[in-house]
């Protein structure tokens, strides 16, 4: 059986758990992974068959006895440091795009990834985006047309069962909101917006689930607007403990946007992970995120970095209890139809069969 290898840069984090799936969950052709550290610091995501590459003496014969036929390097900024690899064994490469490695949103960021990946145009075999506005990003840097593939990221449904929900009459209405503590996820966007609800809803609160680099500014923030005992940072979470969170929550809601060094969302899985639950979702016109979600039909989209819309959106599933089962399942049906990941894996077979045969 033939090989994929796929390559990742460093340990995979607690929030990766989508690439660790497109890794285990190919069939037609065998794994490994390969990597630049031992298979011990995966602390969080074990693989059966992992190989650090500072140990190994002669690359030429490890990948002819495991009939390597590409190497999948699973993150833009890590495949350069494997393409000479994949050249000088003459082993297709295959690059997976998810955000900030493919934009062009700001100049300096399309002038820096141009740069960066100039050989990698010339030399790669294969281009996966998580979504068409990232396919379109690759095109404008110039990468070939005919190379790009989109290729959606896929949910275990079985983990993400529907659920129907209702406004509560009493008690606690939660809002939930799951990605890392980054500037592309709209943190003060949504406390701002949080705030402008809690003139008029005194019963809801807000649950962040994640970690990151800006947790000290939404925890500023969260001061700032007195809403201490409205919101709750609750840290980072495995998959099945998201799982049990949504269960808990009424909204979800995730406001992203472009940072201001051009850092940009393909299609969050957080919002696939909510919409597969049940619940009605509130997000923005950014990035991949509306070819998940369909303004007032699967859900609710405001411009990004617009509090006020933002707040809008929630209120408007407030005010409007009675749309929810009709928005919530038309949406459980999008992630049926595009994005289980068995389908997903499928088409991840079927690319790789494509690449291979035109080696």
């Amino acid at each position: 059986m033939k090989t994929i290898a796929f390559y990742i840069g460093e340990p995979l984090k607690v929030n990766q758990g989508f690439m660790y799936n497109q890794i285990i969950g190919v069939k037609e052709y065998r794994t490994i992974v390969i990597g630049p550290f031992s298979n011990s610091k995966n602390v969080q995501y074990k693989f059966e068959h992992f190989y650090n590459l500072n140990d190994l003496k002669d690359l030429g014969s490890f990948f002819k006895k495991n009939q390597v036929a590409a190497i999948h390097a699973h993150q833009g900024k890590h495949s350069m440091d494997i393409l000479p690899t994949a050249v000088k064994y003459n082993i297709p490469l295959i690059v997976h795009f998810r955000g900030r490695d493919s934009s062009t949103q700001t100049e300096e960021r399309f002038r820096r990834n141009k740069e960066r990946y100039k050989s990698l145009m010339n030399k790669g075999s294969g281009y996966f985006a998580v979504c068409q506005f990232l396919a379109d990003e690759l095109k404008k840097l110039g990468f070939p047309k005919n190379k790009i593939h989109v290729l959606y990221g896929g949910l275990d449904l079985n983990l993400y069962p529907y659920m129907k929900r209702s406004l509560p009459k009493e008690g606690e209405i939660r809002i939930l909101s799951v990605a890392r503590l980054v500037e592309k996820k709209g943190f003060l966007t949504l406390l701002n917006a949080f705030k402008l609800l809690q003139e008029k809803y005194k019963r809801v609160t807000l649950h962040i689930i994640g970690s990151g680099e800006d947790e000290a500014k939404i925890k500023s923030q969260i001061d700032k607007l007195r809403l201490k005992d409205r919101v709750f940072l609750r840290g980072a979470m495995d998959a099945k403990q998201i799982a049990k969170e949504l269960k808990c929550a009424h909204l979800f809601c995730l406001a992203s946007e472009t940072g201001e060094d051009g850092d940009v969302e393909g299609i969050p899985n957080a919002l696939k992970e909510a919409m597969a639950s049940g619940l009605p979702v509130i997000s923005t016109f950014h990035g991949g995120i509306p070819e998940l979600i369909e303004h007032k039909k699967t859900g609710y989209l405001a411009p990004e970095k617009n509090a006020k819309k933002l707040a809008e959106g929630m209120k408007y599933f407030l005010d409007h209890p009675e749309v929810w089962e009709k928005y919530t399942k038309k949406a459980r049906n999008v992630i049926e139809e595009k994005f289980d990941s068995k389908k997903q894996i499928e088409e991840q077979q079927r690319l790789y069969r494509l690449i291979e045969k035109k080696k």
